[in-house]
């Protein structure tokens, strides 16, 4: 069986799972028409990647605790605003051409951004939107559907905007990446969102505080292999810094 195939089943499932939070091993064998064998070698895998739990001959979503709306997110405040101004030093005068996922890391990092020259700035994070709104650069928007608890706009038809625009550099957001090869987020549509903005972006910068080491998340976006420098604070856990700097350059503030 081709990996392309086995590859796309286990996203099938991870959505599936998402909608109905337990799904039985037989009706995973019906649906898509492939032994039980392989089917339970599905499910071990996605566990290994803390998606799933098996239980009795099905498979049960593991939920991730809901998030705090974006505005109310202070934990890890200093040591946010701290990494939102190393993020900050990154951007060049050749980066004319932004990217900014969402989460309260990256609305601190837009506000530090006011003070640069005109850029033209792509984003689905109102909350970045609002703390621009007053500047002076050109915000491009993604759309969708508002999601209230990321004060963000997700974009779920399938179309992508903006197909032919590439960022000179894009900044990313992550959930609780405990357990992970990557970074990640809580939803499979802001999942797809974030890829996308990946395949856009020459440089590609993720922003953790340290509570994102604690908790886990239900969707891995992309692998540490794929990004190009992780910031985050100082005293991570070890074994994840190992990890982060033998595939992109960590930078700890």
């Amino acid at each position: 069986m081709k990996a392309a195939e086995i590859a796309q089943r286990r996203k099938a499932i991870t959505e599936w799972l998402y909608q109905e939070e337990a799904i039985k091993v037989a009706q995973l064998v019906n649906y898509f028409h492939v032994s039980d064998e392989t089917i339970r070698k599905d499910l071990a895998y996605l566990e290994g990647e803390g998606i799933l739990q098996k239980q009795h001959g099905k498979a049960v979503l593991v939920k991730e605790k809901e998030l705090a709306p974006v505005s109310l997110r202070t934990v890890n405040l200093r040591e946010k605003e701290r990494i939102a101004a190393k993020a900050l030093e990154l951007i060049t005068e050749k980066d004319r051409v932004i990217g900014l996922d969402q989460g309260s890391t990256i609305a601190l990092l837009a506000k530090q951004m006011l003070s640069f020259d005109q850029r033209q700035l792509f984003t689905g994070s109102l909350a970045a939107i609002l703390q621009l709104a007053n500047g002076h650069h050109m915000i491009h928007s993604f759309g969708g559907q508002y999601s209230a608890s990321d004060m963000a706009f997700r974009n779920d038809t399938g179309k992508e905007m903006y197909p032919d625009v590439q960022f000179d550099l894009c900044f990313f957001g992550s959930s609780g990446v405990k357990n992970r090869k990557g970074f990640c987020t809580s939803s499979l549509v802001d999942a797809e969102s974030k890829r996308m903005m990946l395949r856009k972006s020459f440089k590609k910068v993720v922003l953790l505080d340290n509570s994102k080491f604690e908790t886990t998340s239900l969707v891995q976006v992309a692998p540490w292999s794929e990004v190009d420098i992780v910031i985050a604070n100082k005293g991570i856990p070890h074994d994840y810094e190992r990890m982060i700097s033998a595939f992109a350059q960590l930078i700890l503030v």
